[in-house]
């Protein structure tokens, strides 16, 4: 009994055995396509990004660890969208804007931002340069990023009127106003996935929502910067501004990425009241604005160094607009993490 147990359990393992013995054929196929995975896996790579030019990042600076971006806008204004979005052109202003952000990571779910910036205008033979607002936020890490769930990050902030806002110069025609006057403050939300569905191209893509609203009205005289002329004495209470961005940035290599942003700002009116003025004799001056908006593009060209710093370098223009000024505008940046 013992033997014919014995001689069944062999012919069984003979049985196993010889189902699984591969063709030369199925070995072959086998070792191509592990050939083919390793030959992909070599081409796979962690993506850098820079960042696009607009969106804002969904992502906190580390803990103990900081971040300096500097950015350079060439920007020529040189017509302006009316309220029927037609765009009538203007006498051209050219604006050299200089402007520094600072990041911080405090803990690892907060870290703080400081921007600051500049302005260097020209216009029809009149020339001005002023510093502009300076804004400081809080960003808190609300979710970081997995394989199947995007980064989400809440921005808290304030901006501050460092800017020069009032009496303005009567023959600057405007060039030389560079902030709001206003306390205003920030909320923004952003979120952001790097997708996968072509390994050896992965897609970043951010979308960004953020809401500026001025904490108080403004006092102004004369010449300002929500317009204004001689003996202009009054408040104005400034428009809420609404931002909605969308930037996708495409892996070339680790090193090069093309990025693109969809911007889109909506402002609503600013309002006056007091004595408002005149820009000559018996013409009253105008005061306050319009609710406005504007839809623009904006690529651009990464260059990584490495996974800690980029250039970027791209152009950024509108689409379509409304009581907002039409422009094209360079920008070139830098960023570093230390």
């Amino acid at each position: 009994m013992k033997k014919l147990f014995s001689l069944l359990s062999l012919l069984a393992t003979f049985c196993l055995f010889a189902q699984d013995v591969k063709t030369p054929e199925e070995i072959q196929q086998e070792l191509d396509q592990a050939q083919r995975d390793f030959e992909r896996a070599k081409e796979m790579f962690i993506p850098w990004y820079t960042g696009p030019l607009i969106t804002a990042s969904a992502n906190n600076v580390p803990k103990g660890k900081y971040n300096v971006q500097g950015y350079l806008f060439i920007t020529t204004d040189y017509a302006q969208f009316n309220d029927n979005r037609k765009s009538k052109d203007i006498p051209n202003i050219f604006t050299l804007k200089p402007l520094l952000l600072f990041q911080k990571g405090l803990l690892t779910w907060l870290d703080i931002t400081v921007i600051g910036q500049g302005f260097f205008r020209w216009r029809e033979g009149e020339y001005a340069q002023r510093y502009g607002d300076t804004s400081v936020q809080c960003g808190f890490q609300l979710v970081k990023q997995t394989p199947y769930v995007p980064s989400v990050r809440l921005i808290l902030g304030e901006s501050f009127p460092t800017g020069r806002y009032q009496k303005l110069h009567p023959e600057k025609a405007g060039i030389d106003a560079s902030g709001s006057g206003a306390f205003e403050t920030i909320v923004g939300l952003v979120v952001n996935k790097i997708f996968w569905s072509n390994p050896k191209h992965p897609v970043s893509v951010r979308f960004a929502t953020t809401y500026n609203f001025p904490d108080h009205s403004v006092e102004v005289e004369e010449f300002n910067a929500y317009g204004g002329g001689f003996g202009t004495d009054g408040k104005i209470c400034a428009g809420s501004t609404l931002n909605l961005d969308l930037g996708v940035e495409v892996s070339l290599t680790q090193k090069w990425v093309f990025a693109s942003d969809v911007a889109y700002s909506f402002s609503t009116k600013s309002t006056f009241s007091g004595t408002p003025g005149f820009i000559a004799p018996g013409i009253p001056a105008a005061n306050g604005g319009p609710t406005s908006d504007n839809l623009s593009l904006a690529p651009a060209i990464e260059y990584n160094v490495s996974s800690t710093g980029g250039f970027i370098g791209g152009v950024w223009f509108p689409i379509t607009g409304r009581n907002s000024s039409n422009f094209i505008s360079a920008v070139l940046s830098y960023t570093q993490l230390f």
